[in-house]
């Protein structure tokens, strides 16, 4: 991924997949005297068409959180990165016992799969009656529990990286350009399956609002009635109420390191910090992810997230997402084939090879790829399929979520209030920098 690593954001790092199964380049290229169109044109104008949708919802993976970079190298964990801190926490030698006794020999640093074996272990011998924390085969100690609650607590610190200082103009530059829209058409809804707080950070310095459940009381807790509120402006001297700009709704699909769960209660609030009275509020990564998306507050989220997708004349903008979660997959297929009127804009440095990318100077001049890279996962294929069979609702570009968001239309003029943040912006920015 040494290309990607390297290469600044840009829209013209973008390429779009065709209905003859190639990738064209963004750019207008000259060959042989000729002019052959690039994907810009198109890809502007459909993008265009989607953000004025009615309905308009975006679903960020981790791919997205790479985009956020801090002066000290903290970055969003990748799997290989969970398991070293899982490792660390535990400490090698027991961990690399739970893996030997768990798993058996393996180079895989795939913590979600360990974990989801030591769960089930663990499962299978209350089950059975046996003694959690003894390995049957030969009698030794082995406390799985105890090694799952280490890795989980290694897995929320690790995804604790965003602070006021986080560089997050991705995601900043991605939430100004959905806020564009008229804030007569409904809400932007935003979901994640992301822990971090990109979202929430980026929004507090564009000055944005989110509606995430929570209340606005002292101690704030969810509530899934709050999603129905709205935010308006209205003078002490008029009854007309306007919908105040920048307004969005986040859900945030597998939980949030700053929620917390009171024992006493069972209260969802937000809330920093661990102590005994309270439970972290996350889906940790293992394959029963799908049931525990059954409880509350995850219940409401998944509950918005398919009712959304249903909605007629909808767009929805996934990046960052690999289609591991089939409890998330699953429906966008299911809409895909049910809802006639949603749009699909799909984005993922994953679908061309990065050798494809990674070459001479000379090479480069390709204007179209006709490699697709043959590990993608089944869902991602089937959206392919579709491409190629003509379905004009489906967009697949190759490309990170930073160059997409620089390629999102301005899809109206900024309000005045929208100028005077962004002024406010640069000069606390500036003020900063002289700090």
């Amino acid at each position: 991924m040494s290309y990607w690593t390297n290469q600044p954001p840009s829209a013209n790092n973008l390429r779009l997949f065709q209905s003859d199964g190639t990738w064209l380049a963004w750019d207008d290229r000259e060959e042989d005297g000729k002019t052959r169109r690039g994907a810009k044109g198109q890809v502007e104008e459909r993008l265009l068409s989607a953000l004025n949708a009615t309905n308009l919802m975006a679903l960020l993976g981790s791919g997205a959180s790479f985009a956020a970079k801090n002066a000290d190298g903290k970055q969003a964990p990748g799997m290989g990165d969970l398991w070293d801190d899982a490792r660390q926490k535990v400490g090698e030698a027991d961990f690399d016992k739970v893996v030997a006794k768990v798993w058996g020999a393996t180079d895989k640093k795939d913590i979600e799969s360990l974990l989801s074996l030591c769960k089930m272990t663990v499962e299978l011998q209350a089950a059975r009656g046996a003694d959690i924390s003894q390995d049957a085969s030969d009698g030794e100690q082995l406390d799985l529990p105890s090694f799952i609650q280490k890795a989980e607590q290694a897995i929320l610190d690790r995804v604790d990286f965003v602070s006021e200082k986080t560089d997050l103009i991705s995601h900043k530059e991605f939430l100004r350009r959905l806020a564009r829209r008229s804030a007569e058409k409904a809400r932007v809804k935003l979901f994640t399956t992301n822990y971090d707080r990109c979202i929430e950070e980026a929004a507090v310095a564009r000055n944005l609002a989110l509606i995430d459940g929570f209340s606005h009381s002292a101690v704030q807790r969810f509530n899934r009635d709050h999603f129905q509120q709205d935010i308006v402006r209205r003078s002490a001297s008029s009854t007309r109420a306007d919908y105040v700009d920048g307004v969005f709704h986040l859900y945030k699909l597998h939980g949030s390191m700053d929620w917390r769960r009171r024992k006493a209660d069972g209260v969802v609030i937000r809330r920093l910090g661990h102590d005994e009275n309270h439970e972290p509020v996350l889906i940790y990564p293992r394959s029963s992810k799908y049931q525990e998306a059954f409880a509350p507050p995850y219940l409401d989220m998944f509950a918005a997230w398919q009712a959304a997708l249903r909605d007629p004349d909808t767009t929805l903008i996934v990046s960052g997402f690999g289609f591991a979660d089939d409890h998330i997959s699953a429906p966008i297929w299911s809409a895909l084939e049910s809802n006639l009127s949603i749009r699909l804009v799909l984005c993922d440095p994953c679908f061309v090879p990065v050798g494809k990318l990674n070459v001479s100077v000379v090479d480069t001049q390709d204007h179209v790829i006709s490699q697709t890279e043959d590990t993608l996962r089944a869902y991602q294929q089937r959206i392919l399929s579709l491409v190629k069979e003509g379905d004009s609702r489906v967009m697949v570009l190759n490309g990170r979520f930073s160059d997409l968001a620089l390629a999102l239309p301005e899809i109206m003029g900024e309000t005045d209030r929208q100028r005077l943040e962004a002024r406010l912006e640069r000069i606390r920015g500036q003020d900063h920098v002289d700090g």
